[in-house]
């Protein structure tokens, strides 16, 4: 009897020991991603801008291909039923995550007082749209002049509306997720990917930035040094140990074993029937005077026989022909073009060097790349003129 009794006791502690081994040889197949984040923190509803704006917030989402924000007139003097929302680009396209920083900086200058709405617009690697609004915005680089479209009853500035200012202090970014000071942790050196396996051929689940911390779970077990991290916002994944700052005893970190290598998809070719270029270009005065702002006019064509997929923005460079030198640069954006349709774009350069010589203005639309066409070779466009003396030398 009491051998059986042995028996059974010495079953139990085995079974318990295997269990104990096997809580310890974790395989994340399943890693938490967390919540993901798309915001703009700044300015917030019902504020007043002008001049340039930093646009605050959050771009930090899995598969972020890029980003960007747009703005749409709210017009008071017009049939809201059968208007057609028309949204230009605020800032210039980003590519990397941003969390609770800036997102690009709105220079409000270019449009008319008004009230505004903006929206962050997130383009994901298999096509799809993330979309952030905020409104209203009130525009306000002329307090003296009417706001076109408002109702007399409430041109002026409602009471409510706080006074421009400067832009708000960002939330820190928290700098550690250990409740154990006995846990090891790891510090990013630089802004570093976090990802569902122990090398880049595995997608991002999350990033640190540069300077913040996670708490180490593990390190992989193929022996590349890759820590099994749970960041600030709790989403778990592998890390280069290149990037990151190690604190703690590495000889305790729990052997994890990565997923299986992912098989690579095959990547979708973008269905698009769009093509942006320049057909026009003219200069107001020509030519233009030296020290004095003039405008340039530029005609933006969609040739193909689809509408393109977003708005877009175009460069617009002056350089001298003899020296090759880059003197004055400025951006314009266009909203969405449908199939053999044109919108002009009105862009300001001023010009204060190398007077009675050639200067060439170059237009490149869509230079980022954010708006799938059917032809990329063809998206620039060049006049040339040569510069006035004026009132230069």
């Amino acid at each position: 009897m009491k051998q059986k009794l042995y028996l059974v006791l010495i079953l139990a502690i085995i079974s318990t020991m295997a269990l104990v081994v096997t809580a310890q040889d974790i395989s994340p197949t399943e890693v938490p991603t967390g919540d993901e984040d798309i915001a703009i923190s700044y300015p917030p509803p019902v504020w007043v801008v002008s001049d340039s704006v930093e646009i605050l917030g959050t771009a930090d989402v899995l598969n972020l291909s890029n980003y960007f924000v747009e703005y749409h007139e709210i017009r008071f003097d017009t049939d809201e039923e059968n208007e057609i929302e028309t949204w230009f680009p605020a800032t210039l396209p980003g590519s990397n995550a941003v969390r609770n920083d800036v997102l690009g900086t709105w220079n409000t200058t270019t449009v008319r007082d008004g009230i505004y709405e903006i929206r962050l617009v997130i383009n994901l690697t298999d096509g799809t749209q993330e979309i952030f609004t905020v409104s209203p915005i009130r525009v306000e680089n002329d307090p003296q002049d009417g706001i076109a479209g408002l109702a007399p009853a409430i041109q002026a500035t409602p009471t409510n509306l706080p006074a421009n200012g400067s832009r708000p202090t960002l939330a820190p970014t928290p700098t550690s997720v250990v409740s154990n000071t006995n846990n090891p942790t790891v510090t990013a050196l630089v802004d570093a990917n976090i990802r569902s396996g122990d090398s880049t051929s595995y997608p991002r689940v999350d990033s640190l930035f540069d300077g913040e911390q996670a708490a180490v779970l593990g390190i992989s077990s193929s022996g590349n040094g890759w820590f099994y991290v749970e960041s600030p916002r709790g989403r778990r994944g592998f890390i280069a140990s290149s990037t990151v700052d190690f604190n703690g005893n590495i000889s305790t970190l729990t052997l994890i074993n990565p997923p299986a290598t992912p098989t690579p998809l095959p990547t979708a070719t973008p269905v698009t029937s769009a093509n942006l270029q320049v057909t026009g270009i003219s200069l107001d005065p020509f030519p233009p005077n030296c020290g004095e702002t003039f405008q340039i006019n530029i005609n933006v064509n969609n040739s193909g026989s689809g509408p393109t997929s977003t708005s877009g923005t175009l460069t617009v460079i002056d350089r001298n022909n003899r020296t090759g030198t880059t003197t004055a640069s400025t951006v314009g954006g266009f909203p969405v073009i449908n199939p053999n349709g044109n919108f002009v774009v009105v862009a300001n350069l001023t010009v204060d060097t190398f007077f009675n010589e050639t200067h060439t203005i170059v237009v490149t639309v869509d230079n980022n790349g954010i708006i799938p066409e059917t032809n990329e070779g063809d998206n620039t466009s060049s006049v040339s003129y040569v510069l006035d003396q004026a009132t230069c030398g």
